[in-house]
């Protein structure tokens, strides 16, 4: 698990086992069940494939909603490696990052990430609608 943010970390399923105190919700985007003892809400979408605006703009409005009302957020998929790490870079450009500089924050802070082209493209593509 790596922060991306003060109250945003992105990681995997394994990183459930060893959740920090910190964590009050987590995020689950891949089709593992995960146990926790804090809330977690299941946004299963599927690996290396494009998604369309409304996917990443949904997930990007729970996610910040959650930061929001003061929660701190662990992103997981299966791996961590490409699906977590897209949402908290999409949630960083809705914050106002362009997309080049969001993913390198994320790739900066998890050394793990590898965001999957066609998942990429739909984000960027997400992004330039938000520019509209």
């Amino acid at each position: 698990m790596d922060w991306i943010l003060g109250r945003l970390a992105c990681g995997s399923l394994a990183d459930m086992d060893t959740l920090p105190a910190a964590v009050t919700v987590v995020v689950n985007l891949s089709q593992h069940v995960s146990a926790a003892a804090v809330p977690v809400l299941h946004h299963e979408i599927p690996d290396e494939v494009w998604l369309d605006a409304p996917v990443w703009s949904g997930l990007t409005h729970l996610l910040g909603g959650l930061l929001q009302r003061g929660d701190t957020v662990l992103v997981h998929c299966r791996l961590g490696v490409s699906r977590a790490p897209a949402l908290c870079a999409a949630y960083l450009i809705r914050c106002g990052m362009a997309p080049a500089e969001a993913l390198a924050h994320v790739t900066a802070r998890r050394a793990a990430a590898v965001v999957h082209a066609e998942t990429w493209r739909g984000v960027t593509q997400w992004a330039e609608g938000l520019r509209r």
